[in-house]
This record gives C-alpha cells, sequence and structure tokens, in this order.
C-alpha cells in the first residue's frame, strides 16, 4: 500500500471550500477526507461546526461512480473536557474510517485566536498540554493525535524552551498515545508555514524513547494545492531518526505502508 493523506478538509469544513474532485484530480489510491468536528466553536460565534454526514455520503456514492479512488470516510474532532459523552453519542450512529484527536480550543479560546497573545506563552502551553493529557484519558475514541504543538503555534519557542519546561508533560502525552496505540502525526501546516520543524525534531525521539512507533504524515490541507504538502521534508525528517514506515487507518484496521519516496 502506498500511504496517503490523512489530514485535509473540504467544504464540508467551516474553514474550507475545496471540493473533493479537486483532491480526486491527484488520483491517489484512496482518499480521505477529515472534515472538522467542533461543538461550542469560538471561531464561528460558539456554534456546533458539524460536517454534514448525510451530503458526505451522498457526495461519495456520486463520486464512486466516476473515479477508481477508494472513498473512505474521515473526521477531525476537536474535543474539549465536558464533551466527550455528546461526541461519542455522535459517532456511534455516524461511523468514520479514520478519526483525528485534536486539541482546539478550550470552552473560551481557539488556541490560534489573537487572545491568546494577551497571554503568558508557558501559561498556554501548559493550558495546552494538560488539556490534551485529560483528553487522552478520557476521550477513548481515535486513531491519530494531531498537531502536538497547536496551542505553540501563535508564540515563538524554542526546542530548548519545550525541553526546559514541557519534557515532563510531553512524556505524559507520548506514554498515553503508545498506551492507547495511537498514532502521532508529523504535521506539514506546523511544519512549514507556522515554522515549527525544530519542535517536531525535538519531540520525535522524546516519543520513540516512551516506546512510539507509530507516525502519519498530515498535510493538514484546506486547498488541493497543499495535497501532500511537505511530505518530502517530514519524511525526511522521520528516516532521520529510522523510521521508514507510516501507520494508515481503515476502521478496526491499522496497515504500515513505506514512507513516501524521496
Amino acid at each position: 500500500m502506498n500511504y496517503y493523506d490523512q489530514h485535509l478538509h473540504t467544504f464540508l469544513s467551516f474553514d474550507s471550500d475545496e471540493q473533493f474532485e479537486n483532491y480526486l484530480a491527484y488520483q491517489p489510491a484512496y482518499f480521505v477526507a477529515t472534515d472538522h468536528f467542533d461543538l461550542k466553536n469560538p471561531y464561528s460565534g460558539f456554534r456546533d461546526d458539524i460536517p454534514d454526514y448525510e451530503l458526505l455520503v451522498k457526495t461519495h456514492q456520486k463520486l464512486q461512480e466516476t473515479t477508481a479512488t477508494k472513498l473512505l470516510k474521515g473526521i477531525e474532532i476537536g474535543v474539549v473536557p465536558g464533551q466527550e459523552q455528546e461526541i461519542l453519542r455522535y459517532l456511534e450512529s455516524h461511523p468514520y474510517d479514520l478519526k483525528l484527536i485534536s486539541i482546539h480550543q478550550n470552552g473560551t479560546f481557539d488556541y490560534m485566536d489573537d487572545a491568546v497573545l494577551t497571554k503568558d506563552k508557558f501559561a498556554v502551553a501548559k493550558q495546552y498540554f494538560d488539556q490534551m493529557a485529560h483528553v487522552l484519558d478520557s476521550f477513548p475514541d481515535g486513531h491519530i493525535v494531531t498537531h502536538f504543538d497547536y496551542g505553540l503555534r501563535r508564540f515563538q519557542f524554542t526546542a530548548e524552551e519545550l525541553a526546559a519546561h514541557f519534557e515532563t508533560e510531553l512524556t505524559t502525552i507520548f506514554k498515553k498515545i503508545v498506551a492507547r496505540d495511537l498514532a502521532m502525526e508529523i504535521n506539514a501546516k506546523s511544519f512549514g508555514p507556522y515554522q515549527n520543524a525544530h519542535l517536531y525534531q525535538y519531540a520525535i525521539p522524546l516519543y520513540q524513547s516512551v516506546g512510539g512507533k507509530l507516525f502519519t504524515l498530515g498535510s493538514d490541507a484546506h486547498k488541493a494545492s497543499d495535497y501532500r504538502l511537505d511530505f518530502a521534508a517530514m519524511s525526511d525528517l522521520l528516516r532521520s531518526f529510522g523510521v521508514n514506515q507510516l501507520a494508515v487507518f481503515q476502521g478496526s484496521e491499522r496497515f504500515m505502508a513505506d514512507l513516501p519516496a524521496q
């Protein structure tokens, strides 16, 4: 199996207008869109942003008639403590092949909001990592933990600062990921546009040191031109740490695929 992008968005996300057809132009063997599920989302006036499942099914049925690409259902679940049961009830009646676990907001602000710039960066990062650790205990579903650095994106952090202030928190998080047999995502938006590649260079061996073996690459594309964004560079980084395969999730099944060719 060739590895395929396991984190991207379409018009079914509140922050994307992209059409499925524009991704399918790349002719992947498999395609999965992971559109946003965020309850009481600060980005949209605290409304519930839930991708239209019925429309997803209808879109897949229509497209599957004309494409050889196997279409899979994916979702990116933003989890805030206190929302777990509502999310789980939704997932019981809306099956997905791929479920991403994300920490985007804390019930008051999104960690990418301008509001964080008025706060101490270490306090924000501490809150973010503590929330991630909590969710890994309280939310039992999912396949991949996305962008571990999302709560740090609006700040400048060095790897040395991360090690000095948050190695204990990150070690705890990575142990939970390993214990649950989840995968750690290398996120292209973090890696490239937000210039946090150095934080992944620090985090990858820390994750490996507690037994972490499962990795994925995700472009986090919101437009088709970002499909497989920075996959070559992220693959090179993983190779430098002895990683040669990536995890692929399809429902209850997990496969291993070789890193994309250089």
